[in-house]
């Protein structure tokens, strides 16, 4: 059972929720077991270079997702549909996630204690 999820359902840049839910799993590890999922336009900011240029001048966030190994952040999955929609290349992605299908997302956000979704 995760502790913690945080749901990213927001594009890179679209508004500052994306690097908020980044920041919140960052500091969910001081007290619980964070996992990621990364649904709809969120699955992204799984890209070293965001399809969004940052229009609005906001800090470039996504390397702070190289580090999540060093905050023993491992758990992470996005959905197959999103992660198929838009072609991610693999090769292009800062971190390599679990694909899951709409059952195994809904086990998973079930089997979570706490949820923040951005």
């Amino acid at each position: 059972m995760t502790d913690l999820m945080v749901i990213f359902s927001q594009r890179p840049h679209s508004s500052i929720h994306a690097q908020e839910a980044l920041d919140a799993a960052l500091a969910g590890t001081a007290f619980a077991e964070v996992s990621l999922l990364f649904l709809g336009d969120g699955v992204l900011q799984l890209l070293y270079k965001p399809i969004d240029a940052t229009p609005q001048h906001r800090k470039a966030f996504q390397r702070g997702f190289a580090a999540l190994t060093d905050y023993e952040i491992t758990n992470i999955a996005c959905c197959a549909d999103a992660f198929n929609r838009f072609r991610l290349p693999e090769q292009k992605l800062i971190i390599q996630p679990t694909l899951l299908t709409p059952s195994d997302i809904s086990h998973r956000i079930t089997h979570s204690r706490q949820i923040l979704s951005f």
